[in-house]
């Protein structure tokens, strides 16, 4: 089983990262990210009370990761790594499952919890920049009105409600990806986009932006106390971020703005305050100081 950071890398991981206004183009991203990890191959004999001997035959089958079928590896998510070969296995199809399974709704899957399970802030640098490149390209695309390529839409939903549901996963991914928040939040808040108005309010409903992981798959389980810590440690930097840039002053301006030009958002603004109020969330500057501080133990 490869470490998951190289020693080198130890020393020279920030804490948190820049938002990259000038990402890769989407073509770009991708092949990185699929570079990044084409050091990982499958593993096998997998758990047969998990897998049948079928299952793993058509895994085996699925050919070359850049083009594979959701149908051909997607059944691994589904039960615990170790049942399936490992983290190896997980990470040699992790470019190709984020294209098809990060916005796939009809799928009860969610890629970057699986990442994050498996100890994503200490990965090899390379791999995190891969990501992180992936998903700036993305949120820029998606909140400025594209579509959110390469990533596959997959959804039943309506259309108000998968514009929601992508983006906040968009930005839940940026931020386990350890995407600086007040720099997030901020780019957001400057964005001419009906997509980043409607996130930031909606978000500040939110108890938890980034949730803590259920179980962790480590080569040293002496890292995941660590890890719990860095997460919750970054969930409360989030959520004061959110704060300081959603404040009630900009939500009675965008309120009355909204309610002669975009009376969803009006009663987005409206709907969200009782919840708002009771979850607002504001740290002193040593409490920030203190969370980072965790937040970069975690990391190295």
């Amino acid at each position: 089983m490869k470490k998951t950071r190289r020693q080198s890398d130890c020393h020279a991981e920030p804490t948190l990262h820049r938002f990259d206004l000038t990402p890769p183009d989407v073509d770009r991203c991708l092949s990185q990210l699929h570079a990044a990890f084409s050091r990982y191959s499958p593993q096998w004999d997998w758990c047969r009370q998990c897998f049948t001997v079928e299952d793993e035959a058509r895994t085996r089958s699925a050919g070359d990761p850049r083009r594979a079928t959701l149908e051909s590896f997607g059944h691994i998510y589904f039960e615990h790594p170790n049942c399936s070969g490992g983290r190896d296995t997980f990470l040699h199809w992790l470019p190709r499952g984020l294209e098809l399974t990060f916005l796939n709704f009809d799928q009860d899957y969610f890629p970057m919890e699986g990442a994050m399970r498996l100890g994503l802030w200490r990965w090899p640098r390379e791999e995190q920049d891969a990501l992180r490149s992936l998903f700036c390209r993305v949120a820029m695309l998606w909140f400025n009105g594209g579509d959110p390529v390469p990533l596959q839409l997959v959804t039943r939903k309506s259309s108000m409600d998968m514009e929601n549901l992508v983006s906040v996963r968009i930005v839940k991914a940026l931020l386990m990806l350890r995407i600086n928040p007040f720099e997030l939040f901020a780019w957001l808040g400057r964005a001419n986009s009906p997509r980043a108005r409607g996130v930031l309010v909606g978000l500040t409903a939110h108890e938890h932006l980034i949730d803590e992981v259920v179980y962790y798959v480590l080569n040293d389980t002496s890292d995941e106390p660590l890890l719990n810590e860095g997460v919750r440690a970054l969930d409360r930097l989030a959520l004061d971020a959110l704060q300081r840039i959603a404040t009630d002053e900009r939500l009675i301006c965008l309120w009355d703005w909204a309610n002669r030009e975009d009376r969803l958002l009006a009663r987005t603004i409206e709907n969200t305050e009782p919840l708002r109020m009771q979850r607002a969330l504001r740290l002193l500057a040593t409490e920030r100081q203190k969370y980072r501080l965790i937040v970069q133990a975690a990391v190295i």
